[in-house]
């Protein structure tokens, strides 16, 4: 069978189980990636002669191409799920939960908000207009729980609870995040100024709506983060940054690693961890000090 065929099979198949558009789109530019790779310079085209050597080569190729081992293994993840899809279907392929090479990764250290610059983005979206009090609900949400950009987008009107929202998450997981005081305020205002703006036009289900009343997108959600971030230096304006800066800010208060990885929806601690690296030193030590053993034994 055809390299091509069988991606353009899958794409169908990933899409059946509800992956996300943004996934999709991931898998489909990563797997493209992987064929040209494999038409030209190896001149495979065939799932049956797709072995555990072509992706060894692959990777090392995109290693001397300069590209760091978290950007090659984002790759190799859709490549791996790809194979795997073949070789149950019975095209060719090979097991790859038995036989499947990574690629060695550097430790990131991802930088996230200073409480400053959040007082900033806040302070942004200061107004009674339907759009400041709508941004300044997404970005109540996003620093108060940590979610996802897309699992914001994904809200709907029948998920709010008195204090909890339940949470569609990747791979279909749920999961509930608590509404806060401050969150609360901040979804009543933007309910009320809802409310108005749509009392009279057709709107979708969705809590979060642009102003045409359609589902927000991703781009749509990173557009309001660059808005109001605008000026903001030394570190990434984005939704995820907002989730880098939840983990560390519970760390700070004292949370467990147990209960953040939770709330955050990871499936294991390790990649919570990968959060809490550009904790300075000094933070470190002062979160300690808070922690004396021997005081803690009076």
């Amino acid at each position: 069978m055809k390299i091509q065929s069988a991606v353009e099979e899958y794409l169908v198949e990933i899409e059946v189980r509800k992956y996300t558009p943004k996934t999709i789109r991931s898998y489909r530019c990563n797997l493209n990636l992987f064929l040209r790779f494999c038409a030209e310079k190896l001149h495979v085209e065939t799932v049956e002669t797709l072995t555990p050597a072509v992706v060894r080569q692959f990777s090392r190729c995109m290693s001397e191409a300069g590209r760091k081992g978290t950007y090659i293994n984002g790759v190799l993840k859709s490549i791996k799920s790809f194979i795997q899809y073949c070789y149950e279907e019975g095209y060719g392929g090979f097991d790859t939960r038995k036989t499947f090479k990574w690629c060695k990764e550097e430790k990131p250290v991802i930088t996230a908000f200073s409480p400053e610059q959040v007082r900033i983005m806040l302070q942004s979206c200061r107004g009674h207009d339907y759009l400041s009090l709508r941004d300044y609900a997404i970005l109540a949400l996003l620093f108060e729980t940590g979610i996802r950009c897309w699992e914001l987008c994904c809200i709907r009107e029948e998920d709010i609870h008195d204090d909890f929202i339940i949470i569609n998450g990747k791979n279909h997981k749920q999961r509930v995040v608590p509404i806060t005081p401050v969150l609360k305020k901040a979804m009543l205002r933007y309910e009320s100024g809802k409310e108005k703006c749509f009392v009279l036009r057709p709107h979708d289900a969705f809590y979060f709506l642009s102003f045409h009343g359609r589902q927000l997108t991703d781009g749509a959600v990173e557009y309001v983060l660059r808005k109001r971030g605008a000026g903001i230096e030394g570190v990434r304006v984005s939704p995820h940054t907002c989730r880098h800066f939840f983990a560390q800010q519970q760390v700070k208060m004292g949370t467990d690693l147990y209960t953040i990885s939770r709330l955050l929806g990871h499936e294991n601690i390790g990649i919570t961890q990968t959060y809490l690296n550009s904790l300075r030193d000094q933070e470190v030590i002062e979160i300690a000090k808070q922690k004396s053993v021997l005081m803690n034994m009076r």
